[in-house]
């Protein structure tokens, strides 16, 4: 592809974008323009925070707001008869996670933490700003599914992927909330009458700042909610373009790459499931005990039997068409 065609390209995707919601198109080219100084903070700040530089959170949530609102803003192609609703929720999504993003970012660069922080009044208080924020983005999100449940769209397939995507999301980002509850010392602290410097944790059975997995993070020493949360997050990227590679598979007939979809959001959606039961439990992504593997061979059981009924489902139609 030439530099013009790209060109041509990516103007074209922006100007759709526009149409669809100039907020939320703005927001989404903002947190790309974030990513990029906050990788550079990575290189160029030198502080750490939890045992991991300083800069390194603002990045990933620059970047995973960035392919969220990327994902709402093609969904939002979708409902083009619905254009009061895509533009309310533009304007809601984009406000509430500017306001997200900000308070991320100036905590970072005071050098303290933006989750769990309530050390003093000013951090209590952007702790539960963020928390307003997110609650408003949840509620949005589940209005979001509602409406796609109920679109009726000519591509099976990607319809299901959107659908799965969209209700995973939901559930992923509804576990963020057991990361905010205090932990039983916080509550013990609270009860004596200390002051807190933390409530709640991204871990469960150990503080936050052990030892974890290369650049993520995530604990291998106590149970972690943040791999659950992560994967509910970005169902809504990871199925639809699973849908799409399938669509050019010219072989596959509708009925196997619904099957495909199907049983691949009812995987994705088990493991998410069973990564926030080992975080509950206490149990580190990288040690499985006997439940765990349990729970893993039933989700694989589901996906299998989705696929199977998806397929024998539509057999009699096809055989009755031949």
């Amino acid at each position: 592809m030439s530099a013009s065609t790209s060109a041509l390209s990516v103007r074209a995707l922006w100007n759709r974008a526009w149409f669809l919601s100039p907020a939320l198109a703005l927001f989404t080219g903002v947190m790309i323009f974030g990513a990029m100084f906050t990788t550079l903070g990575i290189f160029l700040d030198s502080r750490q925070l939890v045992g991991e530089p300083v800069w390194l959170k603002p990045t990933k949530f620059y970047l995973s707001f960035a392919a969220y609102t990327a994902t709402v803003l093609y969904f939002f192609s979708f409902l083009s008869e619905r254009r009061r609703l895509v533009r309310i929720s533009g304007h809601i999504l984009a406000a509430a996670g500017l306001i997200e993003i900000v308070a991320i970012t100036l905590q970072a660069a005071r050098g303290v933490r933006s989750h769990f922080n309530v050390a003093t009044l000013f951090d209590a208080a952007i702790f539960s700003l963020m928390g307003i924020t997110v609650a408003v983005l949840w509620v949005t999100m589940i209005v979001l599914a509602l409406v796609l449940l109920r679109s009726q769209l000519a591509d099976r397939p990607l319809s299901a992927a959107l659908r799965i995507g969209f209700i995973a999301a939901v559930v992923g980002c509804g576990l963020g909330w057991f990361m905010t509850n205090p932990r039983p010392v916080q509550l013990e602290a609270m009860k004596a009458g200390q002051q807190l410097v933390e409530s709640g944790s991204h871990t469960f059975g150990a503080a936050d700042g052990g030892p974890g997995l290369p650049l993520v993070g995530w604990s291998t020493e106590a149970g972690d909610m943040r791999p659950a949360h992560f994967l509910g997050l970005h169902a809504m990227q990871v199925l639809p373009l699973l849908a799409v590679v399938l669509a050019r598979r010219r072989h596959l007939s509708e009925t196997r790459r619904l099957a495909a979809v199907r049983a691949a959001g009812v995987a994705y959606v088990g493991v998410m499931l069973v990564l926030a039961g080992q975080a509950l439990r206490g149990v580190p992504i990288t040690r499985w005990d006997e439940v765990g593997l349990a729970a893993l061979a039933l989700v694989a059981l589901g996906t299998v039997t989705t696929a199977a009924a998806t397929l024998l489902r539509r057999q009699p139609a096809a055989a009755a068409t031949a």
